[in-house]
């Protein structure tokens, strides 16, 4: 298990886990403490989308370049990585949400931390590991303007994470991306660009 050691290591999982529930409890307490569930949903989608953000600058290693020569399967490990982001996401805020009362539906919860983590997935393999966070960051940011310039965003495949629970549109936009975004990394993994990192 030394490789596992040293791959939690070298991608910040430790000083990962730590921030992103940090987010979670202050973005959460946030929620509780609001009596509006506009603003509900929105904190909670904020939370899903700086989890999402924050863990995926460890999608990168030190040396992306590195990553690629050794001779290990990259895509299982990049797959089950993306999958861990998802599940840290959505099962913090899922767990956070019954402490006192539910915040949101639980499906929205698992809709925009599957979307968000394919959101973030495409943004290590395009932008490299320093600034993965700015897609998931930017699409939550352009959706939650879009809510809260009108009362019923239209557009659901662009503004699926402020979609209210079952709009098909939404989740099926949800389910491209995660898909999609956790299969080009697996397959791709992180870009050469070092610029932030």
């Amino acid at each position: 298990m030394r490789w596992l050691t040293l791959y939690v290591r070298s991608r910040q999982v430790p000083g990962t886990v730590a921030a992103a529930l940090t987010c979670v409890v202050a973005l959460g307490l946030l929620a509780t403490g609001s009596g509006s569930m506009m603003m509900r949903h929105q904190l909670v989608l904020f939370a899903v989308a700086t989890v999402a953000a924050v863990a995926a600058t460890g999608l990168a290693g030190a040396d992306p370049a590195l990553d690629r020569t050794a001779a290990v399967c990259w895509p299982i490990r990049r797959t089950v990585h993306v999958a861990t982001i998802g599940v840290l996401a959505i099962g913090a805020l899922v767990a956070f949400q019954w402490v006192d009362q539910p915040l949101v539906a639980t499906e929205l919860l698992i809709r925009n931390g599957i979307g968000l983590t394919g959101v973030a997935a495409l943004g290590a393999t395009l932008l490299g590991g320093g600034l993965a966070w700015c897609l998931p960051m930017a699409w939550t940011t352009v959706a939650m303007t879009t809510a809260l310039a009108a009362p019923e965003p239209g557009a659901a495949l662009l503004t699926w994470p402020v979609q209210p629970p079952g709009t098909a549109a939404a989740t099926v936009a949800a389910a491209v991306l995660g898909v999609s975004g956790t299969a080009v990394y697996a397959m791709f993994g992180p870009s050469l660009n070092r610029t932030a990192d």
